[in-house]
């Protein structure tokens, strides 16, 4: 056993509550040596020495030991919280962190700690907890009025569930404390272009670009001012902003340009190995005697219409719909560790049984269930994530019963689309830099869905976000009646429900209006630049009957 690290009773205790340790854990750890059950100090030694080497499970040992010893110890309920949502065990996780929440709103005005506050404040708004979040971020600014962080994330609770014209003078005032800070200078920016005017916007936007010393948030503010110059008309302007800002991002890139070709090589070994005889390997009725629920799964390129699509589904009371869930990733994890064969899921999925196959869908239901919640089992579940389109081999063998709802969108806006947004980084978004990559990779993530879609087992219905746009309700009565659930009114309002919901998808602000036609044939404004990568794209046009006289 590790020796307990003294610490001198008139010092801040270790376990970060903000009292001296005599007043704290010292209490408990010295109580009754004999009969102690807990040595605090040293158990908070082992949880952050966890921390710091990644074994997230043992953090999650010694943090549940401490919250029980101290249950009303808000810094430990927290980081039993995290060390869970490290785990990917959301559901709990969130649990903790919101007693954590209710503690420190009891506890703030004695602890006088926003720092604390405005952490959890972040947690909370990152797992969805958009009321506790904000509310923790109001009580740090009472508390420290003048701290431009504190002051920073209560803009970006704000922000982040469309309140602006709440964030706005927050946003003012911290850009008076920091005036050359150029993130905050961004937001500021962003939320002038909104509801001030959009001279001031670009002006302020100009001066980051001008003076700012960090390429990441020079990117950040070439990228917001196409889009800002998109808006006023200023098109030749608008597209030389998202090409320097796409020079930009690919140059800062973690990817290497062999890392950038990986997708194309497994969207390749994908359309080749899921071939009939695999996509049909199990029929449903082998696979279905375990009686578990059927999955819908939302897919489609990205900027196609599956946050507004999920955005809708999930205002159905009949309905959970996921938000970027990644459990189908930890599927593939799964199977690479039970067939012990990496990087081609085809191969792996034919070295299979049937009762291995059971185990990945009984694997994907408990993940599930552990992010978020029961009622998984009962209601139906839309588990949304574009980029589980390069998957869809991988859904179609392990769930052949599954309903997928697939998302198009004119290619052409899509691409556009792509082209003046940033992504996170990640293999999958690596290419989303200029036109002809984003068009390439279009192409083949949609070629893959032709090649599969007729082969595979599970049903299918194409989601055109242009008839979204057009004719909301027939368009989405067709698609609750694909899923399986009666038509219910509240869908059509579904943008207030998401005004004040955390969305981590590029489409939060967009998603919390209601459906509009401004981003149809946007990229007619562009024309001349889509001269090259038309032929790539013409074939994708025709077959989702996008080739239509101009409007």
């Amino acid at each position: 056993m590790i020796s307990p690290i003294k610490t001198h009773r008139n010092a801040q205790c270790p376990c970060g509550s903000g009292k001296k340790y005599k007043a704290c854990c010292a209490g408990i750890a010295s109580a009754n040596p004999a009969d102690s059950k807990i040595d605090i100090e040293a158990v908070h030694c082992l949880a952050n020495n966890a921390i710091a080497r990644a074994d997230f499970l043992e953090a999650e040992q010694c943090f549940r030991k401490l919250a029980e010893a101290k249950p009303k110890d808000a810094y430990f309920q927290a980081s039993l919280g995290q060390a869970l949502c490290w785990l990917r065990r959301k559901k709990e996780g969130v649990s903790h962190l919101m007693q954590a929440a209710k503690l420190l709103e009891r506890q703030a005005n004695k602890s006088r700690d926003p720092k604390f506050l405005v952490d959890l404040s972040a947690q909370l708004m990152h797992w969805g907890e958009v009321g506790m979040g904000e509310k923790l971020a109001r009580l740090a600014v009472a508390m420290a009025p003048n701290s431009p962080s504190v002051l920073n994330n209560l803009v970006l609770c704000l922000t982040r569930v469309n309140r602006n014209a709440d964030a706005l003078p927050l946003s003012q005032k911290v850009c008076r404390l920091i005036p050359e800070h150029p993130g905050c200078n961004i937001v500021l920016a962003m939320l002038e272009a909104q509801l001030v005017n959009t001279e001031q916007a670009l002006t302020r936007l100009n001066s980051v670009i001008e003076h700012n010393l960090d390429p990441e948030q020079t990117a950040r503010a070439w990228l917001e001012k196409a889009v800002i110059l998109d808006k006023s008309a200023a098109y030749d302007d608008a597209y030389f902003a998202m090409i320097k800002a796409g020079e930009m991002h690919a140059a800062l890139s973690p990817y290497t340009p062999a890392q950038r070709e990986l997708i194309f090589d497994t969207l390749e070994r994908n359309r080749v190995g899921f071939d009939r005889n695999l996509l049909n390997q199990w029929p449903v009725q082998n696979l279905i005697d375990d009686e578990l629920p059927v999955p819908v799964f939302l897919l489609g390129f990205l900027r196609s219409g599956t946050t507004l699509t999920e955005q809708v589904l999930g205002t159905h009371p009949q309905i959970i719909a996921t938000d970027e869930s990644a459990i189908i990733h930890e599927v593939t994890v799964e199977l690479e560790k039970m067939s012990q064969i990496s990087g081609d899921h085809a191969k792996a999925l034919s070295a299979l049984k049937v009762s291995q196959i059971k185990q990945l869908r009984q694997f994907y239901w408990r993940r599930m269930r552990e992010e978020y919640g029961e009622e998984v089992m009962s209601r139906q579940m839309v588990d949304k994530n574009a980029l589980n389109t390069i998957e869809l081999g991988v859904i179609s063998v392990i769930f052949p019963e599954a309903k997928i709802l697939f998302a198009l969108r004119d290619p052409r806006d899509v691409c556009l689309s792509c082209f003046m947004q940033s992504f996170s980084p990640s293999p999958a978004t690596a290419n989303m830099t200029s036109l002809p990559n984003i068009a390439r990779q279009y192409a083949e993530v949609m070629g893959y869905w032709l090649a599969l879609r007729d082969r595979m087992q599970p049903k299918f219905l194409e989601l055109r976000y242009e008839d979204t746009v057009s004719n909301f309700e027939v368009t989405f009565r067709q698609v609750f009646a694909f899923i399986g659930v009666d038509w219910h009114e509240s869908v059509i309002k579904f943008h207030e429900r998401a005004k004040g919901r955390y969305i981590s998808t590029p489409s939060f602000a967009a998603v919390s209006k209601p459906v509009y036609n401004s981003a149809i044939k946007r990229w007619l404004n562009y024309e001349p630049h889509f001269e090259a990568i038309q032929p790539q794209l013409q074939p994708f046009i025709d077959e989702f009957g996008y080739n239509e006289n101009r409007l």
